[in-house]
């Protein structure tokens, strides 16, 4: 008799069997384990039997993502998620964004209506139900929408992994449907190219068939390797030609990477003095709709006249007075001296006959 009074009635023993079994699952109301998101490495609340007696993603049900296809960094996209099954009537979800390493992506942001919460474990971060986002009451389906800034560089393919849970709403494990989702978001594949001058872009030269030279740096800006053409334009008349010649016409450039390029800009014997615009195009060869130019301005002068030195009092014709000039530096040897027509350091007789022999003649003007 002793012993049975020691004993627990049949009532109090079911009674902490149901308190023990719903124990888990009112905690889970509040915020479900962190790592059940399916995820690589990954178990689901149905794989370790915390929601058991039905099969992970059962027929009927479904757990839909809506996330954005491509991102672009530091931009902020709205995640909605979406759990229904005919005939439950309470809600909760886990979802993590990783890269292709397994490592965290993005940051999640919880809604302010607060029906999400965010937690962290091993590096990873999780956005999740909390016990208003459970929903209690509201049939056969129900969504959580909340924000997701993308990482603040291109991180490659990102997966979003969710989990759901379906749940009839008697806070027990019973009778609770989980499904798993993922969806992959990409950096778009973007192309673009650049191209400036190094120093200025406006210089002359008085020798049109020398011409001048310009570095040009090009660079490959979009996110994919890229092989990007180059032209340069041409100005042909009839007083000659002025061409833009480049040193390399396609170029190969992985994303960011930059190279220089030679520019030369000549004429010919024919080319009249005057202001020639040359431009060079760069066209991207994944998208001939990114393109970038440069325009350079080449100053074709006249040539100074050629040296008249036995006109040596510079008056624009040789007379009596240059051979008097010549005549009172006879003799003297050195730099700089007017009289030194022929340039051998020394005013003598030869200087003389040279300015004798141009006797008469205008400057320009040939004999």
């Amino acid at each position: 008799m002793i012993y049975l009074k020691n004993r627990l009635p049949v009532w109090a023993v079911l009674m902490l069997l149901f308190v023990a079994s719903t124990g888990s699952a009112l905690a889970y109301s509040f915020s479900p384990p962190d790592e059940r998101t399916g995820a690589p490495n990954e178990d689901t609340c149905a794989t370790v039997g915390c929601h058991s007696g039905n099969d992970l993603n059962a027929s009927g049900g479904s757990l839909m993502l809506t996330i954005p296809e491509t991102y672009v960094p530091n931009e902020v996209y709205t995640i909605v998620v979406n759990l229904s099954r005919e005939g439950q009537s309470r809600w909760g979800f886990e979802m993590t964004a990783l890269d292709a390493d397994g490592a965290r992506a993005g940051v999640f942001v919880a809604d302010a209506d607060g029906n999400t919460q965010l937690s962290e474990a091993n590096g990873k971060q999780y956005i999740k139900h909390t016990i208003a986002g459970t929903a209690a009451g509201t049939n056969d389906e129900n969504s959580w929408e909340f924000e997701w800034t993308a990482p603040d560089a291109d991180s490659g393919p990102i997966t979003f992994y969710a989990a759901g849970n379906a749940t009839n709403g008697d806070s027990t494990p019973a009778g609770d449907y989980i499904y798993t989702a993922q969806a992959d978001s990409t950096v778009p594949v973007v192309a673009g190219v650049s191209l400036e001058i190094v120093g200025d872009k406006e210089r002359s030269t008085m020798d049109a068939v020398a011409g001048v030279s310009y570095t040009l740096t090009v660079k490959n800006t979009g996110n994919m390797m890229d092989t990007i053409t180059l032209e340069a334009s041409a100005e042909v008349g009839i007083g000659g030609s002025v061409l833009g010649t480049l040193s390399q016409t396609e170029i190969t450039l992985e994303p960011d990477a930059s190279a220089a390029v030679t520019l030369d800009i000549k004429g010919d014997l024919l080319t009249e003095p005057g202001d020639y615009e040359i431009t060079v195009t760069a066209i991207s060869g994944a998208d001939d709709t990114k393109t970038a130019a440069i325009t350079t301005t080449t100053a074709i002068q006249m040539p100074p006249p050629p040296p008249t030195p036995w006109d040596v009092n510079d008056d624009g014709i040789v007379n009596i007075q240059d051979l008097v000039l010549v005549a009172s530096e006879f003799g003297q040897s050195g730099e700089s001296l007017k009289g030194d027509v022929n340039g051998d350091g020394t005013v003598d007789i030869r200087d003389l006959v040279l300015v004798a022999s141009h006797f008469g003649e205008e400057m320009g003007v040939s004999q």
